[in-house]
């Protein structure tokens, strides 16, 4: 959704509560008596340029159809989005900042499922690049329409690596350890003056995935083995991925590290640890460019991307990065389901608008081929372009507990960072959990 990648919170509401919502009557109809039907629109870019522009689709959209009028209002309280399905009164459309709820929500019956529509309207699928429709779908049923992909890789800055007497980025996890070494700067009491790499950083805190997510596809390890349908939290190479990230944060110690992040300012700002210089490598996605290239534009030019470098036994893995995308959503009991239908569906396969969209908020077009843009001609932004219609990256499962499974995950990153668990314990403890 917008750049920051937030990941929300989750409501409060029961199953039970949402269920009863589903079988309860539709709400009535919007219409006026001059014909035109009123939909209700709740979206999680915010305001700002992002509002704005979805603004001018809706504008866009309405000339196209007349009939039609849609009301977008900013919401990013997922518990106020479920207490209005609970309670029978919930927007047409919902559009998501991310789809880490849609697995819970698609199960206690909170969502439309849109098979039927898409199956009406005729809807080809395949013009989606293929893995923008996984965090869409669950148990086999479509519930979101996808719009706005995103994908995460390594950004370096060339200048504080020619310092060091670097001259490429790291191919190998091994080398990117060492180069983070002649990377940092630390005084003998601990203080970080610079940092190579914050393998937590961004993280949920900044409204980004769990680091330990890729790290573990990185190592060739899955979160979920679908053929069983368990979690594999314990999987080796997640346990290997772990030990890894504990093993490279022991060398500067966790706290310190905490203090070095916490002297900074805020993520995506010009005073965050990467705009200002003071961190060397960072995980993540499109959305930075377009930061640096508005806060910090001297800083353009000395800013590479690549993929994120695998383990040297795994070579084939480098690259590796989650994919996700904005789902668009239509709540259970929402008062003019087919037009909502056609609305999301119009935003979602308009090729033109999915190529000025991106342009606008750094994030990558949902369908295989699109006009080309501006940003595009950016070297760092065509790398997510092309690494998100690779086979490198990965989804995370869609499931009732994903969310929470998602939070827990970060639970145990931190307790294995702050020693307060080894790997394998900390990992351990997400087995009680069940699909």
């Amino acid at each position: 959704m917008i750049s920051t990648r937030r990941f929300l919170a989750l409501g409060a509401l029961t199953s039970t509560a949402i269920m009863l919502a589903a079988c309860s009557s539709s709400p009535a109809s919007n219409g006026n008596s001059s014909g035109v039907v009123q939909l209700t629109m709740w979206q999680q870019w915010g305001g700002g340029h992002e509002e704005a522009a979805l603004q001018s689709a809706i504008n866009q959209y309405e000339r196209l159809h007349p009939n039609i009028h849609i009301t977008q209002t900013p919401v990013t309280n997922d518990a106020k989005i479920l207490s209005a399905i609970a309670g029978g009164d919930p927007p047409d459309i919902v559009d998501l900042g991310t789809s880490l709820e849609l697995g819970a929500w698609a199960t206690q019956g909170a969502l439309t499922p849109l098979n039927s529509y898409v199956s009406a309207s005729k809807l080809d699928l395949s013009q989606y690049v293929p893995d923008a429709l996984k965090p869409v779908t669950v148990n086999g049923h479509v519930y979101a329409l996808p719009f706005m992909d995103f994908t995460t890789g390594l950004l370096y800055n060339k200048k504080l690596f020619a310092a060091a007497g670097i001259s490429q980025p790291p191919t190998t996890l091994e080398q990117l350890t060492a180069d983070a070494k002649k990377l940092t700067i630390q005084a003998p009491n601990g203080k970080i003056t610079q940092l190579g790499f914050d393998p937590s950083w961004p993280g949920p805190d900044q409204g980004q995935v769990c680091p330990l997510e890729p790290y573990g596809w990185l190592f060739g390890g899955q979160w979920y083995n679908s053929s069983s349908d368990k979690l594999t939290p314990t999987d080796p190479a997640n346990v290997a991925a772990l030990t890894w990230e504990t093993d490279f944060v022991k060398q500067y110690g966790a706290q310190n590290i905490a203090n070095f992040i916490a002297s900074s300012g805020a993520y995506l700002t010009a005073t965050d640890p990467f705009e200002s210089g003071k961190l060397a490598m960072v995980y993540d996605g499109p959305w930075a460019l377009a930061y640096i290239q508005a806060n910090v534009p001297s800083l353009t030019s000395s800013i590479g991307v690549v993929g994120f470098p695998a383990p040297a036994a795994d070579p084939q893995n480098t690259g590796t990065s989650f994919i996700d995308t904005n789902p668009q959503v239509i709540p259970r009991g929402a008062a003019h389901p087919q037009q909502a239908f056609d609305f999301i569906k119009w935003l979602t396969t308009d090729a033109q608008l999915a190529s000025s969209f991106a342009n606008l908020v750094a994030n990558l077009p949902q369908l295989k081929n699109v006009p080309s843009f501006a940003l595009q001609k950016n070297p760092g932004f065509d790398f997510f372009i092309q690494n998100g219609a690779s086979d490198h990256v990965h989804v995370w499962p869609q499931l009732a507990v994903s969310s929470e499974y998602q939070t827990k995950l970060c639970q145990a990153q931190d307790s294995a960072l702050f020693s307060q668990a080894s790997p394998s314990q900390a990992l351990a403890s997400l087995t009680n959990l069940t699909p």
